[in-house]
């Protein structure tokens, strides 16, 4: 059996904690940590924020190119939301709305079903909402259609993305809910990166037939790379 590595990150469009945008290094932190499937959130490549069409290539590099793109808002041909890269081939991708009413910054998911060398991975992506009314609102849509997808085909499945959510599950129903849906695989801290002491990013876990650990990286270098810390996964 192999293991697969897959990064959650929200790599804040780009900006590290100076305002520098340097995508290359995302692609390099990456290579270095042998991820094979990105799960991005805060993707920026509309031009009018510094971002260009060619920066997804810059992410993923040759050696990732299997993509799955999350239009949150567009401008011209360029775009912000989330993705999903993948050394491996997406077998069918699913773009999920998750509004209920017009929002200034639309909420979906990216949902990927990925083949890997021990066969098919569910791998989802996500960046719901600051206001926790809407965030709510968000989580009980995506679960509503994760489970319909579900419906005709289960697979192993990993959740993951900047929830947003800050409390804890004793005060959080979203979180109970998750909990409650799902396997929840603890990860630590990410935000904000230079000192974290809350838990905005997660990863769940269902039907997993192997063993999946979470892990928030510390480090000088991602302290600095965006205001969220990256999420390494392995399943294994």
């Amino acid at each position: 059996m192999m293991s697969v590595r897959i990064l959650c990150y929200n790599i804040h469009g780009g900006y590290d904690m100076h305002g520098k945008r340097d995508l290359a290094r995302i692609h390099d932190f990456m290579e270095r940590h042998d991820v094979d499937i990105g799960v991005f959130q805060e993707i920026e490549t509309r031009p009018s924020r510094g971002g260009t069409m060619q920066d997804i290539d810059t992410i993923a590099g040759t050696d990732r190119p299997h993509r799955l793109l999350g239009l949150a808002m567009k401008e011209g041909e360029g775009w912000y939301g989330n993705l999903i890269v993948s050394r491996h081939p997406i077998i069918r991708g699913l773009y999920h709305d998750l509004e209920t009413k017009p929002s200034w910054e639309p909420r979906n998911a990216v949902d990927a079903l990925i083949d890997t060398p021990d066969g098919p991975l569910r791998v989802i992506g996500t960046h719901l909402s600051l206001a926790p009314w809407e965030r709510w609102s968000e989580v009980r849509n995506l679960v509503r259609l994760i489970d319909k997808v579900e419906e005709k085909e289960t697979h192993p499945m990993l959740f993951m993305g900047d929830i947003n959510e800050w409390r804890s599950a004793a005060l959080s129903k979203l979180l109970r809910h998750m909990d409650e849906t799902m396997t929840p695989i603890p990860c630590g801290r990410t935000f904000p990166a230079f000192c974290p002491f809350l838990r905005l990013d997660r990863v769940w876990g269902k039907n997993l037939l192997s063993k999946a650990i979470a892990t928030a990286i510390v480090s000088a270098e991602t302290k600095r790379m965006s205001d969220h810390l990256p999420i390494l996964i392995e399943v294994f």
